[in-house]
């Protein structure tokens, strides 16, 4: 046996030492040994060796298989710099790849598809149509198109990689004006033509008797709430879609007033009358008609009275006749010639009341009817009759005329008055006069006085 063959046992013995430690040893020679311990150094270091050319071997793939994929994902992004990125719909339309021309094709036919589509209302049995071209002012297309176009393109190229590759779902809708005008038309149409106001629950005097007339609920749809569901249609993923239906459901209109606070009107608190036998025909005819305007008005606590809102306008197709009216301190005819004597008869009749107006305005020209400053006129548009219910209860106005008088009575209740009684007095001298309000108690004593106003007259 050759030193070879020696080599081969003795690495072999290693070897099986290594895998049964239960084998019995053998006795070495020196010899043996010192070739052992060389066969184990090499067998190391051939190892080592090995190891490290493999790690290197890796490195090298690795950089080569990094460097790869960071081309494949630059240049993979690059491709959609001129392109829309995968997964971008408009609505439902899929705008993927799209370059800018084909992309704006398609949004212009997405905006012509809209503007033909119809919103419609159903109310019950009643169906109304708005044409969305209607209510749509502008549809911003550039803005839509670049931020599709734009989309991902400010990112680093491997988010840019990640957007492409990963499914990132995206969706866009049109940026649009509304004409809140034009729908707020429609709603109101719609609101006049379903609903039915509620009757208020009034009340009816005749001589002394006082009658509750009772009133009903209405019924009607909430504009607000429909003005909403347009507009939020018009924003919805729907419009792009198909035509938009909305069903508007009728709500119960409930009468302001309450018929337990009309019991609580019980008593006549003021009344003035003013005479106007002779005055003419048609002047008589006014004052009734402008009497007859006035006539049945409820304030409740707090509520506003206008006496132009109530007998305008004074025209002829309102009941009016021609009459001898004072402009500027002559007289002429006109519409409604006689109003003024109406509103005056109330002007006392509300001092009487204890009823301080909030606007009132003496004639041009003293009047024969009524004493300097317990006048009150009225010129559309600039002078009014205005007052305030000041009380804790109603305040029911009746006026009338009769055997050439016009006659303006105010209900409540007596609580109102507390016991006193009101007189408007007017101190005169030449062409001015100073109003006052003055207020006796049951035994006939001056407790209150007031200034109202100063009258000057031509």
């Amino acid at each position: 046996m050759d030193r070879n063959d020696d080599n081969k046992d003795i690495i072999r013995e290693a070897r099986q030492k290594a895998k049964n430690e239960k084998e019995p040893k053998k006795n070495l020679t020196a010899d043996e040994k010192d070739t052992k311990k060389e066969v184990k150094e090499k067998i190391v270091n051939d190892e080592e060796l090995k190891d490290k050319k493999t790690n290197k071997n890796k490195i090298y793939i690795g950089m080569i298989c990094f460097f790869v994929l960071i081309g494949i994902m630059y240049f993979s992004a690059k491709r959609y710099d001129n392109l829309v990125y995968p997964n971008i719909y408009l609505y439902e339309e899929d705008v993927s790849k799209l370059n800018k021309e084909k992309l704006n094709d398609k949004i212009d036919i997405l905006i012509n598809d809209i503007n033909k589509k119809l919103i419609t209302i159903k109310v019950k049995d009643k169906k109304y149509e708005i044409k969305v071209c209607e209510i749509i002012k502008k549809i911003d297309k550039n803005k839509t198109a670049n931020e599709i176009m734009s989309y991902g393109k400010d990112k680093f190229f491997m988010e840019q990689f990640g957007l492409i590759y990963l499914n990132v779902a995206r969706e866009y809708k049109f940026n649009m004006k509304i004409d809140n005008d034009v729908i707020q038309e429609k709603v109101n149409e719609i609101y006049k033509e379903t609903t039915i106001s509620a009757i208020e629950p009034t009340l009816e005097i005749d001589d002394e008797n006082v009658k509750i007339i009772s009133g009903k609920d209405g019924q009607g749809i909430d504009k607000k709430a429909l003005t909403n569901k347009i507009i939020d249609s018009i924003n919805s993923d729907e419009i792009g879609k198909t035509n938009i239906v909305l069903t508007e459901e009728y709500k119960i209109i409930k009468s302001q007033i309450n018929e337990k606070d009309l019991v609580k009107v019980k008593d006549k608190i003021s009344t003035a009358t003013t005479y106007f036998g002779g005055t003419g025909y048609n002047r008589g005819l006014n004052i009734a008609n402008a009497a007859s305007k006035i006539n049945g008005t409820l304030l409740m606590p707090g509520d506003e009275f206008s006496y132009e809102e109530k007998v305008s306008p004074v025209e002829l197709f309102n009941g009016y006749h021609m009459a001898p009216v004072i402009v500027n301190g002559t007289h002429k005819n006109a519409p409604g010639g006689g109003v003024c004597q109406v509103s005056t008869t109330l002007y006392n009749a509300e001092l009487k009341a204890g009823i301080i107006p909030i606007e009132r305005h003496n004639h041009s020209k003293a009047i024969s009817y009524v004493q300097k400053g317990l006048d009150a006129t009225l010129a559309t548009g600039s002078k009014n009759l205005r007052f305030k219910n000041p009380y804790d209860y109603p305040v029911y106005i009746r006026a009338y005329t009769s055997g050439g008088q016009i006659t303006v009575e105010f209900w409540s209740n007596k609580k109102v008055l507390d016991g006193k009684k009101y007189t408007p007095v007017s101190f005169i001298k030449g062409s001015i006069a100073n109003t006052y309000l003055y207020s006796y108690n049951s035994k006939g004593e001056l407790i209150y006085k007031k200034f109202i106003d100063t009258s000057v007259y031509k």
